[in-house]
């Protein structure tokens, strides 16, 4: 097996740089990782990689199969490269203070505080697949989830946020631990029915380490459900979201939504079709700081 060559950078280290560095490490032209790509059906001249080391264009969406490759051929983690591609949109970026993007930020930072305040931001998401399964009473109880990570700084653990629908008793809101990490510490946001949970890591990463972690958040509160959003503070992951209702409690009308705060308008809308089954997916292949989701109309 190839040992991964991983430059020492830091997490603001931007595209560009990183990008550089890996090829300066791996002693590789340009003209020659143009014809590599080649060899693998991904057609890309040297200008294009010239201006993406460079910093004056940066990969959009159609390139990220280029990317992926350039992770492999550079000798680079899944991901190391592409969870630093920045947002397409020229809206500027996020507040840099935790959680910006949803409007209980400032109950997530206090819960924040009482858990591990310097594990945030230290990891990145490469992948995110979520299933959220809604029972009879239109309640959604299970939330099944798998996410892999890279890291942008040494870290052990994971910080999972979730909230439950207004006026919910959170204390029947759980994070359950399945594969790939154990779970830690869990505080608790009764005004907002906010939770953070800690999935602690089996081993820790080291800047542009990996993990894959299974978790399930589990609802017991019974309350009925209209929607269900992701919230991306950096972007950058390809994000699945998949709701199954149940055939007992369908909806009428479904579509899917884009936002840049959870309270914000939607900057994406659009209808989406149930399966025969009772399902509605979403598939993002590289997000946006912001939130995706899922919504629905009961009657």
């Amino acid at each position: 097996m190839i040992e991964s060559s991983v430059p020492a950078v830091t997490p603001e280290t931007s595209f560009a740089e990183a990008l550089r560095q890996a090829i300066a490490r791996r002693g590789l032209a340009l003209n020659r990782i143009r014809t590599h790509l080649a060899d693998r059906g991904l057609q890309v001249g040297v200008a294009t990689l010239s201006t993406w080391q460079s910093g004056r264009r940066i990969p959009r969406d159609d390139s990220l199969a280029v990317i992926t490759a350039l992770e492999e051929l550079l000798h680079l983690p899944t991901g190391w490269l592409t969870v630093r591609i920045p947002p397409a949109r020229s809206e500027p970026a996020c507040s840099t203070h935790p959680y910006a993007v949803v409007d209980y930020a400032v109950a997530l930072t206090e819960l924040l505080d009482r858990l591990r305040r310097d594990a945030h931001g230290r990891l990145r998401n490469v992948t995110v697949l979520e299933e959220l399964h809604l029972g009879p009473d239109r309640s959604g109880h299970l939330r099944r989830v798998t996410q892999s990570v890279i890291a942008v700084q040494p870290v052990d653990r994971l910080i999972i946020a979730a909230q439950g629908e207004p006026g919910c008793n959170v204390d029947h809101i759980a994070l359950r631990a399945v594969s790939g990490c154990r779970t830690g510490r869990i505080a608790r946001h009764p005004d907002t029915g906010a939770m953070l949970g800690e999935l602690l890591l089996d081993r820790m990463l080291a800047v542009g380490d990996t993990a894959v972690v299974h978790y399930d958040i589990e609802d017991r509160t019974g309350l009925p459900a209209m929607d269900y959003q992701r919230f991306n503070e950096w972007g950058g992951a390809h994000y699945v979201l998949e709701v199954q209702f149940d055939r007992a409690a369908l909806p009428v009308r479904v579509h899917k939504f884009r936002r840049r705060h959870t309270s914000g308008p939607d900057l994406v809308r659009r209808d989406l079709m149930l399966t025969p089954d009772g399902r509605a997916h979403v598939v993002e292949p590289s997000t946006d700081p912001g939130t995706v989701g899922i919504a629905w109309e009961w009657d």
